[in-house]
């Protein structure tokens, strides 16, 4: 596709001049657009910014500096440079035209390639200059991006220390009585032993995020069958149903297509939003996985995908969070500490990314959350 050469706004009240200097342009495939005053150029401009204005000194009305200031008034026009083109020859005249904002001028009778290289120089650098805004302006979001980044991670670590000191200062009150010849009660072990399980949990989690970020996640595919291996995995979850007080609902069709993939991956990701839904869902209310064929629209027309969902009545997530929810530095809700920093979601999103899936979260507070997992069957 061919770059234009220049969109150019000439302006003068001699028609003849209009024709002249607008047939110079056209031959070297600007597009030019003429008008006879400086009103209807400010118009003119307005409705549709040039690259470049080409003005003349005498007319009447708003004369050429009187349109100029007028131009360099307006933040959307005060970049656009003006070519001041006249039949006057006084260098008083063209020091005014240079201070009322003009960039160049041209003295009738012109000569046309002067014209055209002083047009082309113009056009080149405002060019020039708007991508080097652009450049800044990326360069001052990407800069904005990492100190944000930066605060994150700077708070996650914090809250990761958080995390593990609690456990660490059980051991170390376990270890010390230990060392004193006490007696530890078997609850206190119990405490230690879970300590050490949380701290294990930790670990584990940084370490997937750290592989899943560099690419490194170790998967074996294999084929799986998706309603055997879903009743396995979620059988377990009857008993803690009832202990819990919570309706626990699948619904899994037995005529779900193959699908290849980690299952032991496949089992972390649903189990984590399995064990989720149960953590904030109150007694008497219900925690429901289904499972379904999905078809692709848009640019995945064709394309067919088992959908597993995991809907619950709980607490509901809060909508400013909900788009920071598979974020594994920003952490929105602290109100569960004692159950760790939090990096499931982010490690869920990871593991499903590598099956080449996606998954999707829905939910409103007070109602519940319904989360789905989409993979390419």
């Amino acid at each position: 596709m061919l770059v234009p050469q220049g969109d150019i706004l000439i302006v003068d009240d001699n028609a003849a001049n209009l024709d002249l200097l607008g047939a110079v342009l056209r031959e070297r495939e600007y597009r030019v657009r003429a008008v006879p005053s400086g009103a209807m150029a400010l118009e003119a401009a307005r409705r549709h910014p040039p690259e470049l204005v080409m003005l003349d000194v005498n007319m009447p009305g708003m004369d050429g500096y009187e349109t100029c200031e007028a131009f360099k008034k307006e933040p959307v026009l005060a970049r656009i440079p003006i070519i001041f083109i006249s039949a006057l020859d006084d260098p008083l005249d063209k020091v005014k035209a240079f201070r009322v904002g003009g960039r160049d001028y041209v003295t009738k009778p012109f000569s046309a390639e002067e014209v055209l290289v002083r047009v082309e120089h113009q056009v080149n650098l405002g060019r020039l200059q708007r991508e080097l805004e652009i450049q800044n302006q990326n360069l001052l979001d990407a800069n904005l991006k990492l100190k944000e980044v930066n605060t994150l991670k700077t708070n996650f670590t914090t809250m990761l220390v958080h995390d593990l000191r609690s456990p660490l200062t059980v051991l170390g009150l376990v270890l010390e009585k230990l060392r004193g010849g006490g007696v530890v009660r078997d609850d206190t072990l119990g405490k230690a032993e879970d300590s050490c399980t949380r701290i294990k949990n930790l670990l584990d989690e940084m370490l997937e995020i750290y592989r899943s970020d560099t690419g490194q996640i170790p998967m074996e595919f294999s084929e799986i069958h998706p309603a055997p291996w879903l009743a396995a995995l979620l059988g377990q979850y009857h008993l803690r149903a009832a202990s819990a007080g919570v309706e626990f609902q699948v619904a899994i069709p037995e005529s779900l297509p193959v699908l290849r993939g980690d299952q032991l991956k496949l089992d972390r990701a649903l189990v984590n939003l399995v064990d989720n839904a149960f953590k904030f869902t109150s007694r008497g209310g219900a925690v429901r996985v289904e499972a379904g064929i999905e078809f692709g629209s848009g640019v995945e027309a064709g394309l067919r995908f088992l959908r597993l969902s995991v809907i619950d009545t709980g607490r509901g997530i809060p909508a400013g969070d909900l788009p920071f929810i598979f974020d594994p530095f920003r952490q929105t809700e602290r109100s569960d500490a004692s159950q760790g920093v939090g990096l499931g979601l982010a490690i869920v999103q990871r593991l499903v990314a590598a099956h080449r899936g996606q998954i999707r979260a829905q939910s409103q507070v007070g109602f519940g959350s319904n989360f789905s997992i989409l993979l390419p069957c």
